[in-house]
């Protein structure tokens, strides 16, 4: 597994998100079918993946934990919907 950064190609999301919320940094990344937003504040951190196609795996969850969160002894809250097609990931700071 390979995150991408494609944030480039989101202009507008990023815009968007920079100046409807209190984001300070944000990141777009690709993870084959599998999109990754990557947003902090001063508040904390969220991570978002998504994916149409297919359920999100948790072996994809893991790795973007694992690749995204600098601190391993973090904690954090994980919001999935029901089709699990988006995950979300909260870090407070």
């Amino acid at each position: 597994m390979h995150l991408i950064d494609v944030t480039n190609s989101y202009a507008d999301l990023v815009h968007s998100q920079l100046n409807t919320t209190n984001a300070t940094y944000v990141k777009v990344y690709s993870l084959g079918n599998t999109s990754v937003i990557y947003t902090e504040s001063n508040t904390g951190i969220g991570i978002v993946l998504e994916n149409h196609d297919r359920r999100i795996r948790e072996e994809e969850v893991e790795f973007v934990i694992k690749r995204l969160v600098k601190d391993t002894d973090t904690t954090y809250t994980l919001t999935v919907d029901k089709s699990r097609h988006v995950v979300e990931i909260h870090i407070d700071k």
